[in-house]
């Protein structure tokens, strides 16, 4: 698929924003008045997942062309599944608040890459060529109606 771990489409690029906005939002909403204490391991985890994640791009990105890159999105997005079903609640809200983030980053970028590797990819410029696991369906089925139905539309 042409633009699978490189540009969006809007449905794609939408959904991906919207989702981000609901995961910010509601962890947010659950953070507010909770005490700073939560607040900071909250935002501990996000940085530190950041950091995992620059550190995890960087080897993608030399090792890119041994890397199928199904396989790589799955084994990247294996860590934030863990934290987020292992932790305590400030590993869960900072999971979310990662995750939304980088959600909301990847449909301004316009991405249809890995969801978790984009604000890595922001601070090094350049993107992996993972796939974003969750919503790469609607990509693909997004890219097949397009090339049925919008060359008809454009002509």
């Amino acid at each position: 698929m042409k633009n699978e771990g490189t540009d969006a489409r809007p449905v794609g690029r939408v959904l991906r924003l919207l989702l981000g906005v609901l995961l910010v939002v509601e962890s947010g909403r659950y953070l507010v008045g909770k005490g700073l204490a939560l607040v900071a391991m909250a935002g501990g985890v996000v940085v530190g997942e950041f950091l995992f994640y620059a550190v995890l791009h960087l080897v993608i990105v030399r090792l890119s062309t041994s890397i199928n890159r199904w396989v790589g999105a799955l084994l990247a997005v294996m860590p934030v599944l863990l934290v987020f079903a292992l932790s305590a609640a400030p590993g869960r809200l900072g999971t979310m608040l990662f995750v939304g983030i980088s959600l909301f980053f990847t449909a301004l970028r316009n991405d249809a890459g890995c969801e978790v590797m984009t604000l890595p990819g922001m601070v090094f410029g350049r993107r992996t060529h993972l796939v974003c696991v969750a919503l790469s369906p609607v990509d693909w089925i997004e890219e097949k109606a397009y090339q049925r139905f919008g060359n008809a539309v454009s002509s």
